[in-house]
């Protein structure tokens, strides 16, 4: 996450951030991000994840300290995730958007949310995704992610035909060409083409006028 980003944090996140940042009688274990702490339910991401399972269950340190150090990531990007996981009200917010499913793909990874992934899955196959709009720098960016999280290329087949319908093309150019990886800059540019429509135009049709005798060369 940029600074830029950090500073124009929605309302509506800052509200769960702030919920996240107090403890409760069910929210007691720590999770020390780079810029703060929040606190979680640990029996209940231990339901869900195999690694709060594993901290809930084993013995180590973070579970008698009742904290674990997540020192690399963003407050903001962890409660976007925890917030599609996690009840409010004792209603959920199940939706994939734009919005979140950055803080969805790395977190369902890093965090061993294994359905998390299947709903991921499905979402990329859905007419939602298919029809919502995003930036072209954050398709190719979404690309990245599954790439490097070993996701099916059956399952990133749709992020390239997006892409490749996108009319500025040389934006897109634009876009991989910022992807650290020369292999991975080939392989999103190959798949993209391959899925691009054919947009060649037939040559105008000519009509001949057997009455015009002007034209009748063979005869």
């Amino acid at each position: 996450m940029t600074s830029d980003q950090q500073e124009t944090i929605p309302d509506t996140l800052q509200d769960k951030i702030n919920l996240f940042r107090t403890a409760s009688v069910l929210r007691k274990f720590q999770i020390s991000t780079q810029s703060d702490t929040i606190y979680v339910n640990l029996n209940y991401l231990a339901e869900l994840s195999e690694y709060f399972h594993i901290l809930r269950t084993g013995s180590y340190t973070e579970k008698n300290d009742d904290k674990v150090n997540l020192d690399d990531v963003f407050t903001e990007e962890l409660v976007v995730f925890l917030s599609y996981v996690c009840p409010e009200g004792f209603e959920f917010d199940r939706t994939i958007n734009n919005q979140n499913i950055s803080s969805l793909i790395y977190f369902s990874d890093r965090l061993i949310f294994p359905w998390i992934k299947q709903e991921i899955k499905k979402y990329l196959k859905s007419d939602d995704f298919k029809n919502e709009q995003y930036e072209t720098e954050s398709l190719i960016h979404l690309c990245y992610m599954l790439h490097t999280q070993s996701y099916p290329s059956a399952d990133i087949d749709s992020v390239y035909k997006k892409i490749a319908r996108l009319h500025d093309t040389a934006l897109v150019d634009k876009a991989v060409a910022t992807v650290p990886d020369a292999s991975l800059r080939t392989l999103f540019n190959e798949r993209i083409i391959y899925f691009r429509p054919y947009t060649c135009q037939p040559r105008p049709q000519s009509f001949f006028d057997w009455n015009d005798h002007r034209a009748r060369l063979f005869f």
